[in-house]
């Protein structure tokens, strides 16, 4: 929670922008209201509609008892809204993805995306993560982290990760049809992140590089990664 304490204050003073603006067009209209009914300067207007000082008139006692009424009801909706969106941490986990920069986008919550994941937030680095399984995600979505609940293969699910921001995508989905569709729409709205893709089916790495993937590890490349050293240690040997 609080290593997005900012992004989290940004999101929050956007959403209740307009809650603040009310607050402060009501003092500029009681500043206005104190300067030309009570003929104040416009200083002592605005100590007035404030509330910074106190005027045993009516008119100050019928502006306080109005201006409580709409403050508290600005406030009201502010905390309400606020409070809506712990109701729902989905939502809340999504808007804060929607602010990430320069961010790693990983597709999938398989056993390779929890790895990524994890080094990730220990190195504290900047990502969104896309899985449609709610209850896999269910821990991050608690820790309020940058997690999007849906189907890599809605665009909009790549919107509101900041594809065209993202430095790094890496796909770990084990659905090919996931992986060829989130390749060719990131390549197509971000000509420079570097995008890598897991692949278990080796036919398809070809198509995989031609939808602009700049690498793909298939399972028969990392598997042959591992045992190559094994086999040049018989060369040597021999």
């Amino acid at each position: 929670m609080r290593r997005f304490f900012w992004i989290r204050l940004l999101i929050f003073l956007r959403q209740s922008r307009w809650g603040f603006a009310l607050i402060a067009l009501w003092f500029a209209l009681g500043t206005l209201a104190f300067h030309f009914w009570d003929h104040l300067p416009l200083r002592d207007s605005f100590l007035d509609a404030i509330y910074f000082r106190y005027r045993p008139d009516s008119f100050w006692a019928l502006y306080s008892f109005w201006g409580q009424c709409v403050l508290f009801g600005i406030v009201i909706s502010i905390f309400m809204l606020q409070a809506l969106q712990r109701y729902n941490p989905q939502e809340g986990c999504r808007m804060l993805a929607k602010e990430m920069q320069d961010h790693v986008i990983i597709i999938g919550y398989t056993h390779l995306g929890i790895r990524i994941v994890e080094h990730l937030r220990r190195s504290k680095q900047p990502y969104v993560l896309i899985d449609k399984d709610p209850a896999a995600v269910d821990d991050l979505i608690r820790d309020g982290e940058p997690i999007i609940v849906d189907d890599a293969k809605q665009e909009s699910s790549l919107t509101d990760a900041g594809i065209e921001r993202a430095k790094l995508v890496i796909i770990t989905s084990n659905n090919i049809e996931t992986a060829l569709l989130v390749t060719k729409r990131a390549r197509d709205r971000n000509k420079k992140a570097l995008i890598i893709v897991r692949c278990y089916l080796d036919e398809f790495t070809e198509i995989l590089e031609s939808l602009g993937a700049n690498e793909v590890i298939s399972s028969s490349k990392s598997a042959f990664s591992g045992i190559s050293p094994h086999l040049d240690s018989l060369g040597a040997v021999r």
